[in-house]
């Protein structure tokens, strides 16, 4: 199988649970794990040292019940994003894997073996970005668009590998989801959403703005690239 062919069902199946809807990324960070642990099992969402659980444990832990089952906690809380055969991944927390990563879920401590395992209110769920193959440590690269309060169904995440020498312009040209200007800084268009002339795409990398030098800037393991809609 091809690995153009293997990027176009990637974004396909990007499209389809992004309009389903679930969490967005990033948000409300902090002290997440406090208040799913007031109700309902601590959840942590890792991809290396990023932390991205965003507000899905608060999801987790009103959706968590006494007896409940650790693939009827996922489904329930719209946290995970589910394949049609109900058990393969799409997305955690909006946040979509290159099709060389699985993820990997950890329920008390040790990785599932069956997704009916009842889930306690003092087990930590933790579900892990990992190298599909191998034993070696993900170095990731997170490309993000966030579609503000004007598009919010476009919010969403990549964790991609790391590569030498991947700059800002080479991650947003080989991401199949962003349409560069011919000045190849400009981004025109985003999931085929094109700006009003009220709003703008901005480019952020680790929560700082990027001139339009900054397109050339080289990516380093663990970056986040942001991709936001800002009104003008």
């Amino acid at each position: 199988m091809s690995t153009k062919f293997l990027w176009r069902l990637w974004l396909g199946l990007i499209i389809i649970a992004t309009l389903g809807g679930c969490s967005s990324f990033g948000s409300d960070a902090n002290g997440n794990n406090a208040a799913a642990g007031a109700a309902g099992p601590a959840f942590s969402l890792m991809a290396g040292d990023n932390e991205l659980a965003g507000n899905s444990g608060r999801q987790l832990s009103e959706a968590y019940k006494p007896g409940i089952t650790l693939i009827e906690l996922l489904k329930s809380s719209g946290v995970v994003t589910f394949a049609e055969d109900g058990f393969s991944i799409l997305a955690v927390n909006k946040i979509f894997l290159a099709p060389d990563m699985i993820w990997q879920i950890q329920l008390g401590g040790k990785i599932i073996t069956d997704w009916n395992s009842p889930v306690s209110r003092e087990q930590a769920i933790v579900i892990t970005a990992k190298p599909a193959a191998g034993d070696a440590p993900l170095l990731p690269i997170i490309l993000t668009v966030n579609g503000g309060s004007e598009q919010p169904e476009l919010t969403h995440s990549h964790i991609l590998s790391y590569s030498e020498d991947l700059s800002v312009r080479g991650l947003l040209k080989s991401s199949g989801i962003v349409q560069l200007a011919e000045d190849n800084k400009t981004v025109i268009t985003v999931m085929g959403y094109t700006p009003l002339t009220s709003e703008d795409w901005k480019l952020k990398v680790n929560d700082k703005t990027l001139l339009d030098s900054g397109i050339d800037m080289k990516l380093r393991p663990q970056d986040v690239l942001e991709i936001s809609l800002v009104l003008r």
